[in-house]
């Protein structure tokens, strides 16, 4: 049996990046990594996001990551994570920035044990997920990397599925701070990614919601609406598919409303004029469903409803029953004190 290569160690775990002691690997890729953290003097905790050292003095690189801290930070919309730290030390190899540490699951590893999740329950999801894009289009960022594993969803109150918007490290901003990438260059996941996105990186926020529509459908049904054995497949179905495919029926997780099947579809549509203009319009369809109850049962942790007060005319109706009876079982207490001072 062949012995196992060993593991090499991480260099940045227990060191001090601008005052975060990096504790734990939570996750990222080849341009960054991502820490649980503790500040040493403040004892806060968060979650601190490295830029490799070797890209600390590509211009580009810094400039795209720096955008990508200063513009969720100044939105500080409620689905985006709160940014709240930039370290910036080029001679050491350390440019980061600290979040708030979420607690929660992605919305991969959700679909990954439930397969599939009921209208509802995703109509939620995707309408929270379209308020967090309608904050980052106001201001001219496209996300351009929408998929389950960058939306987090998390407990606030008694909702287990607030989402969080994560990762703007593929996201296009307004102004000069661009992706080096040329046309005909891939930047986005081919499954979720929109048609138009395979053949250049420069799209509008349309592209944002056809991703939407690919989560949504998958949340809907436990599989993407395109699938293929490479990406190239995936992209050709995309672009051949006259007609977007459609979630309606039952998959496992209750039949799919035709209003919502269809907010889907337009998502979905092949050419961005065919979508929704914008994301506050999408998610306005999303909730306005006729068969869409935002508190309906579900599938989900806990669902807190309030209960609707009950018409004065029941009220007195519980409140003479209460006296008459209290006033019988005076009467029936007398009766007995009585028959018992007779004896």
């Amino acid at each position: 049996m062949a012995t196992p290569l060993p593991v090499p160690a991480d260099p940045l775990l227990a060191s001090v990046c601008g005052g975060w002691r990096l504790e734990r690997w939570l996750g990222g890729g080849k341009q960054n990594r991502v820490y649980k953290a503790r500040h040493e003097r403040l004892n806060r905790r968060a979650a601190v996001k490295v830029l490799d050292a070797r890209l600390a003095k590509d211009e580009e690189a810094v400039s795209r990551f720096f955008c990508e801290a200063r513009a969720v930070a100044e939105l500080g919309a409620e689905h985006l994570v709160d940014i709240f730290d930039f370290v910036y030390d080029p001679s050491r190899g350390q440019i980061a920035y600290a979040m708030e540490l979420l607690r929660g699951r992605d919305l991969r590893q959700v679909l990954e044990s439930k397969k599939a999740l009921s209208p509802a329950r995703a109509a939620r999801i995707a309408a929270q997920l379209c308020d967090a894009l309608a904050a980052i289009h106001k201001v001219g960022v496209v996300h351009r990397d929408l998929r389950p594993s960058n939306v987090m969803l998390v407990r606030r109150g008694g909702d287990p599925d607030y989402v969080k918007l994560l990762d703007f490290g593929l996201a296009r901003f307004p102004g000069p701070v661009r992706h080096s990438t040329s046309a005909g260059a891939q930047v986005g996941s081919p499954i979720y990614m929109a048609p138009e996105q395979s053949a250049s990186p420069d799209v509008d926020a349309r592209a944002d919601l056809y991703a939407v529509g690919c989560i949504l459908f998958h949340m809907l049904t436990g599989r993407p609406p395109f699938w293929g054995e490479s990406a190239e497949e995936i992209l050709e179905r995309k672009h051949a598919a006259v007609r977007a495919p459609s979630p309606a029926g039952d998959h496992g997780a209750g039949v799919v409303p035709a209003s919502l099947a269809g907010v889907v579809q337009r998502l979905l549509a092949r050419d961005p004029a065919d979508r929704f203009p914008d994301a506050a319009s999408a998610r306005v369809a999303l909730l306005s469903g006729a068969e869409l109850d935002p508190w309906g049962a579900d599938d989900r942790t806990i669902a807190v409803a309030a209960i609707a007060p009950r018409p004065r005319a029941e009220k007195r109706t519980d409140r003479a029953r209460n006296i008459a009876l209290g006033l019988a079982f005076a009467a029936g207490m007398a009766s007995g004190l009585l028959l018992a001072f007779a004896r």
